[in-house]
């Protein structure tokens, strides 16, 4: 999904021209904590109801100063997610490739493009590993899962800094996961966590202290 994909047109601007009290009730009277600057068409920045607090209200808002955090209409849905996280405002501006205002994405519309990136809404379970680097293969990973009659839905990785380690977030199509932790375990892969089914969970926790109390009677 790409950015043009996930405009809202109902966002507002403000103009260049309007005076900081306009811009302010503008602000105000809107949903949105913060709202693009346009002038002529052209993206000026984006401003937030906090940065206009120490500026005279009889002022233009202009075109100098504000921040000018902004997405391509062609960017991907992971840049745009990136760009969020380096900055507090909800909507992230849009812009052509002459800096010309196309609209603007709110960030409620990019949870849900991620969520149905990451199929959070269908059934599954969430198994999170740390792996080594060099040991790191997602054939290999991928083939783990498919011996046990499953598929691998989503494959997040990510290095640790501290550990020097990579953490993998793998998603399947299965709600009890027990077969393939098992398979994990025995190729030696360390699973941090499993998300999945109570009962499912409930059902291999059991099994597990069966399993010990044979082995305490032995």
């Amino acid at each position: 999904m790409k950015a043009k994909d996930m405009i809202l047109p109902e966002i507002p601007v403000l103009l260049a021209t309007m005076s900081v009290n306009e811009a302010r009730a503008a602000l105000e009277s809107s949903a949105w904590s913060s709202l693009p600057v346009v002038d002529a068409g052209e993206y000026v920045g984006i401003l937030q109801a906090g940065e206009l607090a120490d500026v005279n209200g009889e002022e233009a808002v202009g075109r100098e100063n504000w921040r000018r955090s902004a997405v391509r209409e062609e960017t991907h849905l992971l840049d745009v997610v990136n760009q969020f996280a380096q900055y507090t405002d909800d909507v992230l501006p849009v812009v052509d490739q002459h800096r010309r205002y196309v609209g603007a994405i709110p960030i409620h519309a990019v949870m849900v493009a991620v969520a149905r990136l990451c199929q959070t809404s269908s059934p599954g379970a969430i198994i999170e590993l740390e792996i080594p680097r060099a040991d790191y293969s997602a054939t290999e990973l991928t083939r783990l899962v498919e011996d046990n009659d499953c598929r691998v839905m989503n494959l997040m990785i990510r290095p640790d800094e501290e550990s020097g380690m990579w953490r993998a977030c793998l998603r399947i199509d299965r709600e009890d996961a027990t077969p393939v932790l098992r398979s994990l375990e025995r190729f030696d892969y360390r699973v941090l966590s499993c998300y999945q089914l109570h009962s499912a969970m409930d059902d291999r926790i059991e099994q597990r202290i069966k399993e010990l109390m044979y082995y305490l009677g032995m």
